[in-house]
């Protein structure tokens, strides 16, 4: 099963029902892809949710509930070694993990994480880690479940 690390931004705005991300939240919770996160991660995902100007938006069930799923279905993964590649330090945790887990990409919606040209060859080429955004990402898993289909259908 292919294995991602999603910025917990995009959980974020998963909560708050975006169109962009929502597709993927409602991806992660068919199965169709493995979530890979860290302890560090949900705790940083919590702590923002926490925040006053969100309480607004998301209840205290929608983050438990979040939550429950998040530990129910995600492989948790505490690297071990830790990158300094990133122009903003605090993101370099994502790295950690996507590399730690083998995973086969970081989907973000972060243009310091995205936009980073030498980064994302970086992480490509030297650890076989993708750096995406959402619509990129949900637009190779819809094409991974044609070849998928495709084989099943072959098969037969």
């Amino acid at each position: 099963m292919l294995r991602a690390v999603i910025d917990t931004n995009l959980f974020v705005r998963g909560l708050l029902k975006g169109p962009v991300t929502t597709p993927l939240i409602e991806a992660w919770k068919a199965g169709r892809f493995t979530l890979v996160t860290s302890d560090q991660l949900v705790a940083e995902l919590f702590q923002v949710l926490a925040r006053p100007k969100f309480q607004q938006y998301v209840t205290r069930d929608d983050v438990r509930e979040l939550g429950e799923l998040i530990y129910e279905r995600a492989e948790m993964i505490e690297p071990s070694a830790h990158v300094k590649l990133c122009r903003d330090p605090k993101d370099d945790i994502f790295l950690d993990v996507a590399i730690a887990a083998q995973a086969f990409c970081l989907v973000t919606g972060d243009d310091d994480l995205k936009g980073d040209r030498s980064l994302k060859n970086k992480m490509r080429d030297e650890y076989g880690i993708q750096i995406m955004g959402v619509p990129e990402f949900l637009a190779f898993l819809a094409s991974d479940q044609l070849r998928e289909d495709d084989r099943r259908t072959r098969k037969r």
